[in-house]
């Protein structure tokens, strides 16, 4: 251990000197200014001040030492002098010395004294360090707590979320409280879209792309220099500044975002079901629409044929009033032609009667598809604007129990 004395007293320098060079390395100086650059050159571990000195006194030199920095202010400071009063010792105490020891001295006592003022600093070093360990380990804990709030709530909001575009922009706002910059690739049924979380270069350049998508077929973590990518089926994200300078936060974000990753690809497989159950029921729609008009073209059809068939009975009875006297039939022959022709007739006015029944039967079903129709068209209506709706409240960070709230609509 270096211990600097400055004192302006050659004989007590050497006396000093000698009492502890056999535990000490001991360096000296002859005045204030001197032992204020020796301070800054040699940095030793304690200083041995004399307070009566000229052109600074100790207290002074004391003071300057403490004012320097905080490389220099916590060297511990003795002053060893002539003068004891309770004066010099509240002076000493108030510039910021640890003892105050007077002349003459014996050496043994002096040197158990400086031995017994080093163990003290050493132990305060060593509960300095446990505190600042501490607080820093308090400091982790909080922002894991923090970060681990921030995943938490992004998962909370993902599950209404309604497009691409705001799932990735929810996921940038809690990559972006962890100081991250990404990029990510999210897969749908019939395309591939990519987002980036930097504000200066809203796009992901082809080179970025052509990166991502190439690892997005390999192994789960994919690991480059500062560079993580994660992968999963419907998502992959692209990391470029993971902080492998600190292996705690690295260690947090590699727990975290798998987790808010996995979240993410849960939305995405909603999303793409979604897609496909409106995209499905507008088909549905369509399809009705279709037997619909089939269904009204075998009506018309129908009415135009029980028209005809009624046409041609009547001519076929207008026909037969007008040649059955010319036919020269006996009255037998004539009642059964005439009975016959009777019989068709009324067996075809049933089946034309059969025919408007069915044209009824199909009127109805007609009615019925209409409102199938209606009522799956604000079903989709009603479910895309639901998405629109929550998704503007979570723009907005509000609620969207208050704002979107609806009634159900009712199938039958």
């Amino acid at each position: 251990m270096k211990v600097l004395v400055v004192d302006d007293d050659k004989i007590a320098r050497k006396a000093v000197a000698k009492a502890l060079e056999d535990s000490f390395d001991v360096i000296l100086a002859e005045d204030g200014p001197s032992g204020i650059d020796m301070v800054k050159s040699e940095l030793p571990d304690l200083i041995l001040l004399d307070v009566e000195m000229p052109e600074m006194n100790g207290f002074e030199v004391c003071q300057s030492i403490k004012d320097l920095n905080s490389q220099y202010k916590d060297i511990p400071v003795v002053f060893l002098s002539s003068l004891g009063s309770m004066h010099e010792r509240l002076k000493g105490l108030e510039v910021g010395a640890d003892e105050y020891l007077t002349k003459p001295f014996e050496p043994e006592i002096l040197k158990a004294k400086l031995l017994k003022l080093m163990e003290f600093r050493q132990d305060r070093d060593a509960l300095k360090q446990q505190l600042d360990d501490a607080n820093k380990a308090a400091f982790q804990a909080l922002s894991g707590t923090s970060e681990f709030g921030m995943a938490i709530r992004f998962v909370e909001k993902s599950h209404s979320i309604g497009t691409y575009d705001l799932l990735a922009s929810q996921f940038f706002k809690a990559t972006d409280q962890f100081g991250l910059n990404c990029s990510m690739m999210l897969k749908s049924e019939n395309e591939i879209k990519f987002f980036t979380s930097s504000k200066t270069n809203p796009v992901v350049s082809p080179l970025e792309q052509e990166l991502i998508t190439m690892l997005a077929a390999s192994e789960r973590f994919n690991d480059f220099g500062t560079r993580t990518q994660i992968n999963y089926p419907h998502v992959s994200l692209l990391v470029k500044n993971m902080p492998l300078d600190d292996p705690e936060r690295y260690g947090r974000y590699k727990d975290l975002l798998p987790f808010m990753i996995e979240v993410t690809n849960a939305t995405v497989r909603g999303l793409n079901i979604e897609s496909q159950l409106i995209e499905q029921s507008h088909n549905l729609g369509k399809s009705f629409d279709v037997v619909k008009q089939t269904l009204i073209q075998l009506t018309d059809a129908l009415q135009e044929n029980q028209e005809s068939v009624a046409d041609i009975m009547n001519k076929m009875l207008m026909e037969l009033d007008e040649e059955v006297p010319r036919m020269g039939l006996d009255d037998d022959q004539e009642g059964y032609l005439i009975s016959r022709v009777d019989t068709a007739v009324t067996e075809a006015n049933g089946v034309l009667d059969s025919g408007s029944n069915l044209k009824g039967s199909i009127t109805n079903v007609i009615r019925l598809l209409d409102h199938l129709v209606e009522q799956q068209n604000q079903m989709v209506d009603k479910a895309v604007a639901s998405k629109a709706c929550t998704d503007e409240v979570i723009e907005e960070e509000g609620s969207s129990q208050d704002i979107c709230s609806d009634e159900d609509i009712e199938l039958f």
